[in-house]
């Protein structure tokens, strides 16, 4: 897991798969005209998803991904995240690339606008929880293909 601000994307170009790639648009795209919903980076190699959520005041499910990596980016309000360790990763939603986790141990942190985080393949995390000073949050989620 990678924690830090998105001017500072261009520092994990060498992540290998379509990281470059992603970093790159990341770089040049003015996020905060993008609309809602789904944008095309490099095709099913990386790609993006702008939303606007209601975050939970409990705790979220805990999931990891095979395939992609995550790049969560908060653009607006706050939100909170749990970081799992000592992970057992369970069978796959069908045809996905949602993995439902159990972890041992959680780890939590809070983003605020311009931090990102990036969840690399197996790294088990649970999104969309509210901290104690908002109730919702504009994120931008990058899949990043990882092989």
């Amino acid at each position: 897991m990678i924690i830090d601000r998105i001017d500072n994307i261009g520092r994990y170009r060498n992540l290998g798969g379509a990281f470059a790639e992603a970093a790159a648009w990341l770089e040049k795209t003015d996020l905060k005209a993008l609309p809602c919903g789904r944008a095309e980076i490099a095709g099913e190699r990386a790609f993006a998803t702008l939303s606007e959520n209601r975050l939970s005041r409990e705790e979220t499910a805990f999931e990891a991904h095979r395939l992609y990596a995550d790049i969560q980016l908060v653009l607006e309000g706050k939100e909170r995240f749990l970081f799992g360790t000592e992970t057992e990763i369970l069978p796959p939603n069908p045809g996905t690339d949602f993995y439902p986790c159990r972890v041992g141990r959680r780890i939590g942190f809070t983003l605020e606008p311009g931090e990102f985080a990036v969840f690399l393949p197996e790294e088990a995390h649970a999104p969309g929880i509210a901290p104690e000073d908002a109730d919702s949050c504009k994120k931008l989620v990058v899949k990043v293909r990882m092989e």
